[in-house]
């Protein structure tokens, strides 16, 4: 989270949030939702429906989804939002991808499972109260014939939840859940999340002999 804190309470509606993590990506501010299926270009359509729903209002913050989840898209979301904070002069703050999905789970113990599209996922464990979730899994690899992570998990979410019980239905983060969970995390009722890319895996460019590359 960048920027200083917000008196709270804070209403989601009044922050912009920003996904392009996965395969889908999303937009909300006010009343005004837009989201479309995009495996590309998720930098331009994010701009797009931005602007679609913002229509000329002016957020209290900007939030968006800083992983783990595509590396373009996750960085394409958190430049646009760290550009349009700046401009409104308003904080811009990172939810991961697995706190969007875990907010909109329902209550109790939640497995949250992300395609790597690496032929693995990442899973990231979380107690859901009134709609908060409290990480107590961090992310982490698995892959599949891998034990689950032990935990009591109630459900399972996220676009390779199938890998993991064959009856859950794929699920991606929604612009509207980002909002949430900001609001939470700038009210402090969430842990502070650094505005930056969330990776579990490491690049998977990478660098040619002899250059020295920090991620």
């Amino acid at each position: 989270m960048t920027g200083d804190p917000l008196p709270c309470p804070i209403d989601p509606r009044a922050i912009l949030a920003l996904d392009s993590s996965a395969a889908r990506v999303s937009a909300a501010f006010g009343e005004r939702v837009a989201e479309q299926p995009a495996e590309r270009d998720q930098a331009a359509l994010l701009v797009r429906l931005a602007a679609a729903v913002l229509e000329g209002g002016r957020p209290v913050a900007v939030a968006a989804t800083v992983g783990p989840g595509s590396f373009t898209g996750i960085r394409a979301a958190l430049a646009l939002a760290e550009g349009l904070a700046m401009g409104f002069g308003a904080p811009a703050v990172g939810v991961s991808t697995a706190e969007a999905l875990a907010a909109e789970a329902g209550e109790g113990r939640v497995l949250v499972a992300i395609d790597s599209r690496r032929g693995h996922a990442f899973l990231a464990g979380f107690l859901v109260r009134e709609g908060i979730p409290e990480e107590i899994l961090p992310p982490v690899v698995w892959r599949p014939g891998e034990a689950l992570p032990a935990g009591g998990w109630g459900v399972v979410v996220g676009d390779a939840a199938a890998l993991l019980d064959p009856a859950a239905a794929p699920s991606w983060p929604h612009a509207r859940a980002v909002a949430s969970v900001a609001a939470a995390r700038l009210a402090g009722r969430i842990t502070p999340r650094p505005f930056a890319p969330l990776y579990v895996d490491p690049p998977a460019v990478r660098a040619p002999p002899g250059v020295a590359v920090a991620w």
